[in-house]
């Protein structure tokens, strides 16, 4: 039976519903994860701020260290380290906005290293990451720009050299596109059933249902029950 020593745990559209609440089956199952495993560490890995990842952690009860800002901070016992600044992302954003009408997303106020922003049209967005060298990824729920090197692949990477797991050691769950990048460098990954199609196709599981209890039935099936 593998051991798995690092769970990487995507918030919005995996821990969450459709409306954004966390599920409660969800919460429940966690905690019960945490308690059958004792020895493993269950990081949270997302798009959003410390701020809101740091009340997310207290409901949940679970979190033994944050990756915020899509790789960008990370908060691990109670020490924040900055990776990367925000300086070029906003350029690029001001440029979007000037070219489309992109919209801030109101969490930008408390972003460090990254700015997300809303746009209800396409875009293709190939000639901001080569003018300003950033990446430009959609969680679903908002759309973020990134330093070149930022990404949830490099806060996984961060991640499993932290605690010192290797890949067949992690398994990663998310839902969205800026997930590619953390379920493609470990070693395990299940996604739930509203998961976009690149990320099932990319999934060593993909479960039959959604949101919350998508991710229970992932834990499932990877024997953290």
């Amino acid at each position: 039976m593998v051991m798995y020593r690092l769970l990487l745990l995507d918030i919005d559209g995996t821990i969450t519903e459709n409306d954004l609440s966390v599920s409660l089956h969800a919460l429940e199952t966690l905690r019960m994860v945490k308690k059958k495993n004792p020895s493993l560490k269950i990081c949270l890995v997302s798009g959003n701020v410390l701020p809101v990842m740091m009340g997310i952690r207290n409901i949940l009860g679970v979190g033994d260290s944050l990756m915020a800002e899509n790789g960008g901070i990370l908060l691990h016992e109670e020490k924040i380290t900055k990776f990367f600044d925000r300086e070029i992302p906003w350029k690029a954003f001001e440029k979007i906005r000037i070219d489309h009408g992109a919209r801030e997303f109101i969490t930008n106020r408390w972003r460090e290293t990254s700015i997300s922003f809303i746009l209800d049209k396409t875009v293709d967005y190939t000639e901001y990451h080569d003018m300003f060298n950033v990446r430009i990824e959609d969680s679903g729920y908002a759309k973020h720009i990134l330093n070149m090197e930022q990404g949830k692949g490099f806060a996984a990477k961060k991640l499993m050299e932290l605690y010192n797991c290797d890949p067949m050691e992690t398994i990663s769950c998310g839902d969205g596109e800026n997930d590619i990048g953390m379920i493609k460098i470990t070693g395990h990954s299940g996604v739930p059933n509203n998961s976009i199609d690149l990320l099932k196709e990319n999934a060593e599981y993909v479960s039959d249902h959604s949101y919350g209890n998508g991710l229970v039935d992932i834990f499932r099936h990877f024997s953290l029950l």
